[in-house]
């Protein structure tokens, strides 16, 4: 029962008081308020900064890219070097690069035309027909004659300034060009012994304009090292010019200076395709690219909205992950990279640099709106004299008269620390319509993110505030009874705030903070307009409570 009408007088002074405790609440909020604010704001100003920063980099330092060259290109080994990507990239990062282009380019070839200055076909026919002759010959010798010499194969080989062009595919290949004349070329995944047809191709429009090629016209394509017995009879099936000459997936390559294939069609003819001898005018076996050097790519775009503050430390790992798992699943045949992490280490920099401010100024408003709590609380005692001299009359001890006073802040200092994120949330967003913010967020509430945990804020915000109010009963609680009746009247004698002028102190100091703000740019007053920089918010919070101070020292 003592316990119960204890909590009953508890909630009594707590209506009664009612006026003053919401004045007290309000402040115990916004006491808590500001402590949390700085790990809101900090992060918040942070995500930002991150979202700006990744949107106006530049492609090739945020990209993902993997890349591999073999110098006898095989179409197993690329497939299995594009399974292993495609599961990576899903296993790994596909949350912030969910797209992936592959590109495979061979090394540079000489465009060797047939119909120039030598005509390469008709100096093999001519061979063909010779050696033909010179075996026939031999075969009638007698036993004991020299058999003639039969000479080398006349194999094509470039001018002393051939064209040099590159063969470049992809899985989808044809949807990255438009085709200017002819059509675009089948699928000819291999052919058959008797099959002596060209290889149908399709060259980009400054190869057929250097070359002088039309559809139809053929040329020979041979490696730029290599066997001499390796190259190729080609025919102009299209010619063609990039969709988006700005994609990605070019590169730093001239998409006008290439020569095209379907991948089936690049993976069938990089392998050894038997033919008939007689087929071939250089009697080959054999036809195809054979021990091609080709370079697989992988491009990964990024996407700078899907990254997120709170997942800086998760894109790091990930990133990682895919680097070390693709060298050592591949053998260390992919080499994968990207330039993201090196532009969130700088964003770490600043990060700290732009920290440091914040905090500060945070700091002094804190200190600032305790103090205003403090005072506001010690002057209410003082009021209160009489109120606490009953108490004692009636035989209420000091810690029981202490109790009650302690209680009464304690549920101050609950109810704030319940309200007090909300209002820091609310005090953050709205820096996001001030100035530079409003600039980088459209003048929208600033998003309020979050990475470190408020509660040791909210907490120590607490504790903070049930310090402030519930100590200053403690002078109050020994003073004998009539000297507690004398207060309201007649108050003993000033406190240690008006005595050493705190807060005219903390005015001073305010125009000191103001001072400098201005100095250094966060306060913009040109053109005959202030403008309130996001860092300079707080000033009018300070001064609101430097302000309150005056107030209370002129109030009877």
């Amino acid at each position: 029962m003592k316990l119960v009408t204890y909590l009953g007088l508890v909630a009594r002074r707590l209506w009664a008081k009612r006026g003053i405790l919401i004045g007290s609440l309000l402040g115990a909020t916004l006491v808590i308020a500001l402590l949390v604010v700085v790990p809101l704001y900090q992060d918040s100003v942070k995500a930002v900064d991150l979202r700006f920063s990744l949107q106006s980099a530049l492609a090739e330092e945020v990209d993902l890219t993997a890349v591999t060259q073999t110098t006898s290109y095989t179409a197993a080994e690329a497939e299995a070097n594009r399974d292993l990507i495609s599961e990576l990239h899903a296993a790994e990062v596909i949350s912030w690069y969910p797209t992936i282009t592959e590109r495979l380019q061979s090394r540079e070839m000489f465009v060797i035309p047939t119909g120039g200055a030598v005509d390469w076909i008709a100096r093999g026919e001519e061979w063909k027909d010779l050696k033909a002759e010179i075996d026939l010959a031999n075969s009638q010798l007698d036993p004991t004659e020299e058999p003639q010499e039969i000479p080398n194969p006349p194999y094509p080989t470039p001018a002393p300034e051939a064209l040099q062009v590159r063969i470049f595919t992809n899985p989808t290949i044809a949807d990255h060009l438009e085709v200017v004349e002819g059509e675009w070329p089948e699928n000819q995944p291999g052919i058959r012994e008797d099959d002596a047809d060209p290889l149908l191709v399709a060259v980009g429009s400054d190869v057929a304009l250097l070359a002088q090629l039309e559809v139809g016209d053929q040329f020979i394509l041979k490696p730029f090292s290599g066997l001499p017995s390796v190259f190729e009879l080609v025919e102009v099936a299209a010619i063609v010019a990039p969709a988006d000459a700005g994609a990605k997936i070019w590169g730093v390559d001239d998409p006008a200076l290439m020569v095209y294939l379907p991948l089936d069609t690049f993976d069938a003819w990089t392998q050894p395709i038997g033919i008939a001898a007689v087929n071939d005018p250089w009697l080959r076996g054999n036809r195809g690219l054979t021990d091609l050097t080709v370079t697989q790519r992988w491009i990964m775009d990024f996407d700078p909205d899907s990254l997120e503050f709170e997942e800086v430390e998760q894109v790091r790992g990930a990133l990682a992950n895919f680097r070390a798992k693709a060298s050592q699943d591949s053998g260390g045949l992919i080499a994968a990279n990207s330039f993201l992490p090196l532009l969130l280490d700088e964003f770490d920099v600043r990060s700290v640099t732009v920290g440091g401010p914040i905090l500060a100024i945070l700091a002094l408003v804190v200190g600032g709106a305790i103090y205003f709590l403090i005072y506001t609380a010690a002057l209410t005692l003082e009021r209160e004299g009489p109120e606490i001299a009953l108490l004692k009359t009636r035989g209420a001890s000091t810690w029981q008269t202490t109790g009650i006073h302690l209680a009464q802040s304690a549920v101050v200092a609950a109810v704030a620390a319940i309200a007090a994120p909300y209002v820091a949330r609310l005090l953050v967003g709205v820096t996001g319509r001030i100035p530079p913010l409003s600039d980088l967020t459209g003048g929208e509430p600033l998003q309020v993110s979050q990475v470190a945990s408020i509660t040791p804020y909210v907490v120590g915000g607490s504790i903070v505030t049930f310090l402030a109010m519930g100590l200053a009963i403690i002078p109050f609680a020994r003073r004998p009874i009539l000297e507690l009746r004398s207060l309201a009247a007649r108050p003993s004698g000033s406190s240690v705030w008006q005595r050493y002028n705190l807060d005219l102190f903390a005015i001073a100091l305010s125009v000191v903070v103001l001072f400098q703000l201005v100095q250094r740019g966060f306060i913009n007053t040109t053109g005959g307009e202030v403008r309130l920089d996001a860092l300079a918010v707080v000033f009018p919070v300070l001064l609101l409570f430097t302000g309150a101070l005056v107030l209370l020292r002129l109030l009877p």
